[in-house]
């Protein structure tokens, strides 16, 4: 059963991809589907390039481990959109930036450009190592296949529908993968309560396990910096921003996040449900990244099983997808043009980032098919590091006219060094997360520098 519905779920992507392919005819078709999307898939964009192995691997497996508390996580991500669509999207619009990089040389100058395209790299090549090593844990507790099949399998599928057909193509493939990961969730979610007796069954069971897995396993200061690092980081992560970019006008900007607010609410409510039960039903998991696989293999129906399968994939492909797209746009777009081939057309171009995308998919396999963290917390991480050095620059830099090209250089060193560097320590001062020095740091440093060098730049502010 779940050989027949992965095959036909990637023949319905391939068939999708092919679809973008045959719209792509530039640059800015291939970047931002040539700013056409309507809120329906651009809504289910946003909510699927969020939700990730993150999500179905690393969120069930900290609900798991923690409890309900875990779900307090998801305003701070919710906050995050709705500061990206009232203070970024707007005037990023207006600047006319087809990427956050392109946006950095308007604003800040080219070097401020090269920097924000190279940590870019970085940071997307972290977060995806977490969504390979995701893909290896599904098919190893699933089939009994080797990890590296499973990241064999991502690797080929969403390197070949990202080449093919950029943005235009991986957008109607979000909107795809968001009703089966929907489907998928909701549909486990009655097999479960059945198995403990409904929600009564279920919270004794925790209960005895546990009574904190019920109230406050983390205190609010853990709290605090999970949503912190999601929220600060969605509100000026590249990933999230592209896609409001690629959307008709502002009023379906706002409409696409009404859309993904539908969207994740559903699958939020259902993934704390799915790693609640799992632990009632199997506490002694070695990880809780192995929740969901589990529950795949031995709870569920063959179908059922099979749909929730499918939605992980769905929720790993289309962020690999995204991380790739908005990757390789850095490079193509922010590094490779302006620096190498300074005359190069729409030809060159989609060339370039074609082959950016193949490049960075390998990248980070090595990493991947070695033993690494719990997936939520390299999630965590990366997203603790774009908060650290974009927060400052594009937030507050969209909305201050006196922002700086050496404070903006400045503020992402400056947030990228701290963060990094608070992480190492085992024992952080206060019991504060990096999270919170680092973006604080980054605002710092953004504002003094910029007040000392009195620049004022109006081309992205008015």
């Amino acid at each position: 059963m779940l050989l027949i519905v992965l095959v036909s779920y990637f023949a319905a992507v391939a068939s999708l991809g092919y679809l973008g392919y045959r719209r792509t005819r530039t640059a800015a078709d291939f970047i931002v589907a040539g700013r056409t999307l309507g809120a329906v898939v651009g809504g289910a964009t946003l909510a699927a390039t969020q939700i990730s192995a993150g999500t179905f691997v690393g969120t069930v497996g900290l609900h798991y481990m923690a409890g309900v508390c875990f779900a307090w996580v998801w305003p701070g991500a919710w906050l995050g959109w709705i500061v990206s669509v009232v203070f970024v999207a707007p005037k990023l619009r207006q600047s006319g930036a087809l990427t956050i990089p392109d946006y950095f040389a308007r604003r800040y100058g080219a070097t401020s450009r090269t920097v924000a395209a190279m940590l870019i790299g970085v940071a997307y090549t972290i977060f995806l190592v977490a969504q390979y090593r995701a893909s290896g844990i599904i098919v190893h507790a699933v089939l009994g296949w080797p990890e590296w099949t499973g990241i064999a399998l991502i690797l080929a599928s969403t390197t070949i529908y990202s080449l093919l057909g950029g943005l235009h193509g991986g957008a109607r493939i979000d909107l795809l993968q968001s009703v089966v990961m929907v489907t998928g969730v909701v549909s486990a979610v009655p097999y479960l309560l059945g198995h403990l007796g409904g929600l009564n069954g279920l919270a004794h069971q925790l209960a005895a396990i546990d009574p904190r897995l019920l109230g406050w396993f983390y205190g609010w200061r853990e709290l605090l910096a999970f949503g912190a690092a999601f929220g600060l980081s969605l509100a000026a992560t590249p990933l999230e921003i592209t896609r409001f970019l690629a959307m008709r006008d502002l009023t379906t900007a706002r409409y696409a996040v009404g859309v993904a607010f539908i969207f994740q609410a559903i699958i939020g409510a259902s993934i704390m449900m799915i790693g609640l039960s799992m632990r009632a039903l199997f506490p002694d998991l070695p990880s809780g990244d192995l929740a969901s696989s589990v529950m795949a293999a031995h709870v569920l129906t063959p179908v059922a099983g099979s749909l929730l399968i499918v939605a992980a994939f769905s929720a790993i492909m289309s962020t690999v997808n995204a991380l790739l797209l908005v990757a390789a746009a850095s490079l193509a777009h922010d590094l490779y043009a302006p620096i190498v081939n300074r005359l190069a057309g729409d030809r060159a171009l989609l060339l370039a980032n074609r082959v950016a995308i193949l490049a960075l998919a390998l990248v980070p396999v090595w990493f991947a098919v070695h033993d690494v963290p719990l997936v939520q917390f390299i999630v965590l991480f990366q997203a603790k590091l774009v908060a650290s050095f974009f927060f400052a620059p594009i937030v507050i830099g969209l909305n201050w006219a006196h922002g700086s090209a050496a404070g903006a250089l400045a503020s992402m060193l400056t947030g990228l060094v701290v963060c990094v560097w608070w992480s190492l320590l085992t024992r952080p001062p206060f019991g504060l997360d990096a999270i919170f020095p680092g973006v604080a740091a980054s605002i710092i440093v953004f504002v003094s520098v910029s007040l000392a060098t009195r620049t004022r730049v109006r081309a992205a502010v008015n």
